[in-house]
């Protein structure tokens, strides 16, 4: 018989979550180390990250996110000899059971972990300063002040209310916060509008087509203040 491990956590404050769109485990277990700017769809990572940054929750930046690095986080280690041997060949032969990396050949382009230069690749340039670079840093200190500015003086004492599907790729999700004003995060990472109500309240970010006539537009994402009556 299954018993049920842990405990409801639906009371406690969003402070004692950490919240994050990637980190070392989820990248560098990748194959090729891929971060989701180097792999995803620029306007539907921008609607993750406004989720990110603007949700009670701690926010939980991997090193380089904040401006766009697309360079690789790859999986490292500093073995010697037959332990070497071991990570290497088991790695490739872990990621052998996918149809990408099926052959010998195909695994073959799996960095070894033993390799300094696998090391090396892995460390962000964070000297770049190009369109994308810069596009991404002023995107994230938007949405880091209007946390600033916005959310993190009402934390004290924030409780969620309820989260919910608006579609099979867009969600809605609601917090009381400390002062009674009512937070509403709604993001659509799909293509078509969804059926949505009006927003009530003071709309503080949007980005995408938000205010869609019947909906919430494809692609968009919208954060809602109300205030408490």
């Amino acid at each position: 018989m299954e018993h049920r491990r842990g405990s409801a956590s639906g009371r406690l404050s969003p402070l004692r979550f950490v919240f994050c769109l990637q980190n070392h485990d989820q990248i560098g277990n990748r194959a090729l180390g891929e971060r989701l700017a180097a792999i995803a769809d620029p306007d539907v990572l921008k609607i993750g990250v406004a989720l990110l940054l603007l949700a009670p929750q701690i926010p939980l930046l991997f090193m380089g996110e904040e401006q766009g690095i697309r360079d690789p986080f790859l999986y490292f280690t500093d073995y010697e000899g037959e332990l070497a041997d071991a990570v290497r060949n088991g790695r490739r032969k872990e990621f052998g059971k996918f149809a990408e990396f099926a052959t010998p050949e195909a695994q073959s382009r799996i960095p070894d972990p033993n390799k300094s230069d696998t090391f090396a690749r892995s460390r962000p340039d964070f000297g770049l300063d190009d369109d994308w670079t810069r596009q991404w840093r002023d995107f994230y200190q938007h949405l880091l002040a209007l946390r600033r500015d916005e959310i993190v003086p009402r934390l004290e004492r924030a409780r969620a209310i309820d989260a919910g599907v608006l579609s099979d790729r867009a969600i809605q999700a609601r917090w009381t916060l400390g002062d009674g004003t009512v937070l509403i995060l709604e993001a659509n990472f799909g293509v078509d509008v969804v059926a949505a109500p009006a927003p009530s309240g003071r709309m503080v970010f949007a980005c995408g087509p938000s205010q869609a006539a019947d909906g919430l537009g494809g692609r968009s994402f919208r954060a809602t203040l109300r205030e408490a009556s």
